[in-house]
């Protein structure tokens, strides 16, 4: 638990060193796109730029690796997981591991002074968990005062006035921005009950890898269609991105 709280420390002070180089949080709900011809070494960040990406160069190496992995490594699996498994049951593979990280919603709205949302976030996990077998079935589905847009710990660092920082491709997980990357670290190793389970337990790996797998295997086909359809295919996904962290942040 020490060393969690000191990586939590130390990330908080990553942000915050951070925001003093973060543009300014605009509320508009539509956010122009950088020239795809900027270059890191010139970046300047005005007043209007509302999608930095002072990592440019280093963001497109690790994007063309991600989509390297994802062409010729994953979607050969992809097709032979789509294959053993119908689409009801990673469906229902999903369920379960949103319903497993209710802790981190629930914080996260609590830090934010969200209680309507704790509630709903509340009362979902717990129909979900007695009545849809752990979550695997969702049956709050059609309850429309249950719903709740997601929160994560990049939303309460910009609920308090931080920026992005800069537009930060991960390696496989794709589209972020160093903020939000420092708030999926924190729901990650502190927020996520995986995280809780000790080093050695049996389930805990195979459990993060089958989720992470099941979760790029339900976004392939977007991913595709938006890589087949785009000019410049990395512009589309960081303009995408931005568009759906501010929608986020508004709710």
């Amino acid at each position: 638990m020490n060393n969690r709280l000191l990586l939590l420390g130390v990330l908080i002070c990553t942000v915050l060193l951070m925001s003093g180089c973060a543009g300014k949080k605009h509320s508009s709900p539509s956010e122009p796109a950088l020239s795809t011809d900027v270059q890191t070494e010139t970046y300047e960040e005005d007043e209007g730029d509302s999608q930095p990406d002072a990592l440019e160069g280093m963001n497109r190496k690790v994007f063309s690796l991600n989509d390297f992995f994802l062409t010729y490594a994953f979607t050969p699996l992809n097709t032979v997981y789509t294959g053993f498994f119908s689409p009801d049951m990673r469906n229902g593979f999903s369920n379960f591991y949103t319903n497993l990280t209710f802790p981190a919603r629930f914080v996260n709205a609590l830090l934010q002074g969200k209680f309507v949302k704790m509630g709903q976030e509340t009362a979902s996990f717990a129909l979900n968990t007695v009545f849809g077998m752990g979550g695997f079935f969702k049956v709050t589905r059609n309850m429309d005062a249950l719903h709740a847009s997601p929160e994560d710990f990049g939303q309460t660092l910009a609920f308090y006035g931080l920026g992005h920082g800069s537009y930060f491709v991960l390696p496989v997980a794709g589209p972020s921005s160093l903020r939000d990357t420092c708030g999926l670290l924190v729901d990650a190793l502190l927020l996520h009950p995986l995280a809780w389970l000790q080093a050695g337990a049996p389930y805990r790996v195979p459990m993060t890898v089958h989720e992470a797998g099941n979760t790029i295997s339900a976004s392939l086909p977007t991913y595709n269609a938006i890589k087949a359809d785009s000019f410049d295919h990395y512009t589309s996904l960081k303009d995408i991105y931005f568009q759906h962290r501010t929608s986020l942040e508004g709710q």
